[in-house]
């Protein structure tokens, strides 16, 4: 009988006759490494807890920072006001000045240590070396108030961008790292809205806008609105609350009621609004965020002090862990006397049943789970597999059973762990989903209401330049819209946008045009009239101005794209001819494919997204969309819309010609 050579690798292993010894040698590699990677992970902890402890003294620091930024806010608008030429506000300004300097007095005590952050804001308060001069100034009325306002905005921007300097870098925790955020973003939000508060104080002081004030004063306005868009990404559930509720007092309705005023008369002599009015209520807006900026920054040292003390916790548990992974591990080579032989058959035999039927089953059901399921309870139905239970039950080889279990019990988490992958994946496209849903109804509002500004705009214009201006950027917004309705479709959403009365058909053209850049290169070439229902008008538009779209990217810019609509019976055929390069037949079959709604968008190339919007169009319309071949060059695009959209149409209505 021939020998087996043993390799010189596993020599050393050789003469060791029993399982004990085998597995004590085999054991004390990654007992070792247990050992050391436990002493790393303590090291670790003790770090975490050290640098919670830091982030926690410079929260003390940014808190203190913000607190003297309020008080330099409020004097800063105060003397915006006196210099404007209101007398009232003189005395106010003095105690103003008291309050700003005994704020400071607090922070240089904050900052005697050696606190994180501290010389970066030692070194942002020499902004402040001329505040004396510039008080001086303001008393005599030889400073004019866009001087003050800058010196004040300067010093105030600089304090706050040392108190933040390098405090996310330092931060590990999502929740804390939000937190910060969330109160930056909140400071960028207080100190618009506190140098609004200053700026327009003046400004009403005054009676009217004087040279760049007004272009400031909606600087400004656009600072603060995009501060409190970031403070919504970042900020928590409570934290939102509690600055919707700030902005929903009494006191923000009149600024913003104010702001309305004095932007519709801008160019009135004399303002509508007396300063002291405008200042109260600005006051107590600005007070209200910074409550809720010190609201924020409690939640912040709490939570850095919850951190501190999780990892403390968590120091004490690595050393205990690794100290029971030694013993562990001893005891394991102690008593490891039984012979480690394994039913090989039957676990094979379980292994292949949940591989080869249960888990890809359970995988289908978690994906295909309806839209009221909860996937995880359907991941927890199906999750465990017979496998341990029928390995201890039927096991030939009892004495076994623990040691089969053990190994039953591991690939059943195998497949707990894959189902809970496809539940997480199936949770992960269902919040994506209503992300991009929320994020397009958001985004349309928000066009929406621009288009609806700039109309109201281009009514009261007269200077042709500008009109045209107007009207291009109202075309631009029109195509913003349009993208923001794609990902409306894509996610399955319908256009809030329907008419209560049908809409003859070259009008949609016309809208479908005013949806696409270079809608002057769009010949109508026929155009047969017929009444669209309103309900499906904004669809009809979107799908025609994403294949219009398309042939003009596809097409040289000297050229034309024509465009012809003849009613085929009771249905209505839209085709839309490009003189481009064309494309390959495999090009066309994938792009119908596209376009018949029969291929996920998720799969597909980004650039492309037009024809996953036209084919979720044309199914939910009942359309047929296919791209063809155009009989010269190019690609032709045809639309067979179903008579169920049209109504009859109207006398006098069809018409024909090379018209744009």
């Amino acid at each position: 009988m021939p020998t087996t050579s043993v390799p010189t690798a596993f020599r050393p292993l050789s003469g060791l006759r029993t399982i004990r010894h085998k597995l004590a040698v085999i054991l004390a590699l990654p007992t070792g490494a247990l050992v050391v990677l436990a002493g790393l992970g303590t090291a670790s902890q003790a770090g975490r807890s050290a640098a919670a402890g830091h982030i926690s003294d410079q929260v003390a620091v940014i808190t203190d920072t913000h607190a003297f930024v309020g008080e330099l806010q409020r004097e800063r608008g105060l003397t915006a006001g006196l210099l404007g030429g209101e007398e009232g506000f003189r005395a106010k300004v003095a105690a103003q000045r008291v309050q700003a300097d005994s704020a400071r007095a607090t922070l240089d005590r904050q900052l005697e240590g050696n606190t994180p952050g501290a010389d970066a804001v030692r070194t942002a308060l020499g902004k402040l070396s001329g505040l004396s001069s510039v008080r001086g100034r303001a008393d005599t009325a030889t400073i004019g108030t866009t001087e003050e306002l800058a010196f004040y905005t300067d010093a105030v921007t600089a304090l706050t961008d040392a108190a933040f300097a390098g405090s996310n870098a330092a931060v590990s925790d999502d929740q804390l790292r939000a937190d910060l955020a969330t109160l930056r973003s909140l400071g960028d939000a207080t100190e618009a809205a506190a140098l609004e508060r200053g700026t327009l104080n003046g400004v009403l002081a005054a009676g009217t806008f004087r040279g760049e004030d007004y272009p400031s004063f909606v600087r400004i306005l656009a600072a603060k609105s995009n501060a409190l868009t970031q403070v919504g990404r970042t900020a928590s559930g409570s934290q939102q609350a509690a600055l919707d509720a700030a902005l929903r007092t009494q006191a923000a309705t009149s600024v913003s009621d104010t702001e309305q005023q004095v932007l519709s008369a801008y160019r009135a002599t004399r303002l509508p609004v007396k300063a002291a009015d405008w200042w109260n209520a600005a006051s107590t807006l600005v007070d209200s965020l910074h409550a809720v900026q010190t609201a924020v920054a409690a939640d912040s040292r709490s939570h850095t002090a919850e951190l501190r003390s999780a990892a403390e916790r968590q120091l004490a548990l690595d050393a205990a862990l690794a100290l029971l992974a030694i013993c562990g591990a001893i005891l394991l080579g102690v008593a490891a006397t039984r012979s480690i032989t394994r039913p090989l058959g039957e676990l094979s035999r379980e292994a292949d049943e949940l591989a080869d039927r249960t888990l890809p089953e359970s995988v289908a059901r978690v994906r295909d789970a309806a839209a009221g399921e909860d996937p995880a309870e359907i991941a927890s139905s199906v999750s465990g597999a017979a496998l341990a239970g029928s390995a201890l039950a039927g096991s030939p080889l009892p004495g076994r059973r623990d040691e089969i279990a053990q190994v039953a019990t591991a690939l059943n988490r195998v497949a707990g762990t894959a189902l809970r992958l496809a539940v997480e994946q199936t949770v992960l496209q269902r919040n994506s989903t209503e992300s991009l849903a929320n994020l397009g109804r958001r985004n349309q509002n928000l066009v929406t209401r621009q288009l609806g500004f700039l109309s109201s705009l281009e009514r009261g214009e007269h200077d042709p330049g500008v009109l045209a201006n107007l009207f291009e950027l109202d075309h631009l917004a029109t195509r913003m819209r349009r993208n923001a309705e794609s990902i409306l479709v894509l996610v399955g959403e319908r256009s809030p946008r329907r008419w209560a009365r049908p809409i003859a058909m070259g009008d949609v053209i016309r809208a479908a045009l005013g949806e696409v850049e270079d809608y002057r290169r769009v010949a109508l070439r026929q155009v047969d009239e017929a009444l669209v229902d309103g309900g499906a008008v904004a669809e009809v538009a979107h799908l025609l101005a994403e294949l219009i779209e398309n042939a003009l990217a596809a097409s040289a810019p000297d050229t034309d794209v024509e465009l012809y609509a003849r009613a085929q019976g009771p249905d209505y055929l839209v085709a839309i001819v490009d003189h481009g390069h064309g494309l390959t037949e495999q090009e066309l079959a994938a792009a119908n494919l596209r376009l018949s709604g029969a291929e996920s968008f998720l799969v597909g190339r980004t650039k492309l997204l037009g024809h996953y919007v036209v084919g979720r169009l044309a199914d939910r319309l009942g359309a047929r969309v296919r791209l063809a071949p155009s009989p010269v060059a190019g690609v032709t695009a045809s639309v067979l819309l179903p008579g169920l959209l049209f109504g009859a149409p109207s006398p006098g209505l069809a018409h024909s010609g090379a018209a744009r």
